[in-house]
C-alpha cells in the first residue's frame, strides 16, 4: 500500500481529524488555565504571591520578557505533550467505536456503586503507576531523555503542569489507554479521571505555599500531594515522586525529612523558599549523571 493510498484510508482520516480536534481543545484549555492561574497567583495586584511578596515560593517576574524566558521551555514541552495526548485520545475513541475498550454508557450496567468504586480504583492505580514510573524517570540512564525537560523549572508554575518530555508523555498516556482496555469504566468516570488529573497537575505546580497556612491545610498536606509537596520535588529531586497521595513516598522512604515540620503553619513561606537544590544536581548539564534513585 502506497503512502497516498494510506492517507485515503477512512480510519486514518478519522484518526487524524479527531487528533487535530483534541489537540486544539487541549492546547486552548492549557493556555487558558495556565495563563489565568499565573495571573491570579503572580501578576494580580494584591496577590500575596506577586513580585516583591515574601509569601510565594518562587521569585517574581513582572515583564513579558522575564515571564516568557521563565516559561518558554514549559510551553514548548506542553504543546508537544498535547499532541501526544491528543493522538492517544483519538486512538482510544477509535478503539471504543471498534468495541475494544471496557467503556460503557449505561450507568447501572455494573451497578451505581461501581461508578464510585471504579473512579477510586483508577485513581489509586494511577497513583501507584505514576510513583514508580516517575521514580524510574529519575534514574541516570533514563533522566536525560525521559524527564529532564520537566525539571527545567526549579520553581514550577501552572505553565509547568503539562510540560512532559515526549517519552514521558507517552508513558503516562499508556496508563489511561491501558485502563480503558482492561477496567470496566463508565464514560463519566473517564471524564472525571481526566479532570482529576488536570486539576491535580495544575495545583501541584502552583509553586506557592497555598494550603499549609492552617492546621487543616497542614493535615491535608500530610496525606495529599499539594503545592509544597511537589515544589520540594522540583528543588530536591530525590524526594516526593507521588501523584495524588503521599502513601508511596512514606512507604518507600522518599518523603522529605522534616516534611511534617515544613507543613506547620508556624513555618514561614520564606524559610521554605530558602530550600535550595542539592549541590550534586545544581547544574543543568549534569542532571542526567547526578540524579538517581534515593
Amino acid at each position: 500500500m502506497t503512502f497516498s493510498l494510506l492517507l485515503e484510508n477512512p480510519s486514518l482520516q478519522e484518526l487524524c481529524r479527531h487528533s487535530v480536534i483534541f489537540f486544539i481543545v487541549t492546547v486552548a484549555g492549557y493556555v487558558a488555565a495556565a495563563s489565568s492561574l499565573y495571573w491570579l497567583l503572580y501578576l494580580r495586584r494584591g496577590s500575596r504571591f506577586s513580585a516583591g511578596s515574601t509569601s510565594g515560593l518562587k521569585p517574581g517576574f513582572t515583564t513579558l520578557t522575564q515571564i516568557w524566558a521563565a516559561i518558554r521551555s514549559d510551553v514548548i514541552l506542553s504543546v508537544m505533550s498535547s499532541g501526544i495526548f491528543s493522538v492517544c485520545a483519538a486512538l482510544m475513541m477509535m478503539a471504543y467505536k471498534l468495541g475494544y475498550t471496557r467503556l460503557y454508557q449505561q450507568p447501572d450496567q455494573h451497578g451505581l456503586w461501581y461508578l464510585g468504586f471504579s473512579l477510586v480504583l483508577v485513581i489509586v492505580l494511577q497513583d501507584t503507576y505514576f510513583y514508580f514510573t516517575h521514580r524510574l524517570s529519575h534514574h541516570p540512564r533514563c533522566y536525560k531523555w525521559l524527564h529532564q525537560g520537566h525539571h527545567q523549572s526549579k520553581n514550577p508554575t501552572p505553565w509547568t503542569a503539562f510540560a512532559f518530555d515526549p517519552a514521558e508523555a507517552m508513558l503516562q498516556a499508556i496508563y489511561l489507554m491501558g485502563a480503558v482496555l482492561l477496567i470496566p469504566m463508565h464514560v463519566s468516570v473517564l471524564v472525571a479521571v481526566v479532570m482529576v488529573m488536570t486539576t491535580g497537575a495544575l495545583i501541584h505546580h502552583f509553586g506557592v505555599r497555598l494550603f499549609e497556612d492552617s492546621a487543616v491545610g497542614a493535615w491535608l498536606g500530610s496525606w495529599l500531594v499539594g503545592c509544597t509537596h511537589h515544589w520540594l520535588h522540583h528543588r530536591k529531586y530525590t524526594v516526593h515522586y507521588s501523584l495524588y497521595f503521599t502513601f508511596w513516598d512514606r512507604v518507600m522512604g522518599t518523603q522529605y525529612d522534616g516534611y511534617e515540620a515544613v507543613l506547620s503553619p508556624t513555618v514561614s513561606a520564606a524559610s521554605v523558599g530558602a530550600i535550595a537544590p542539592e549541590a550534586a544536581i545544581a547544574g543543568l548539564k549534569n542532571r542526567g549523571a547526578t540524579c538517581s534513585k534515593r
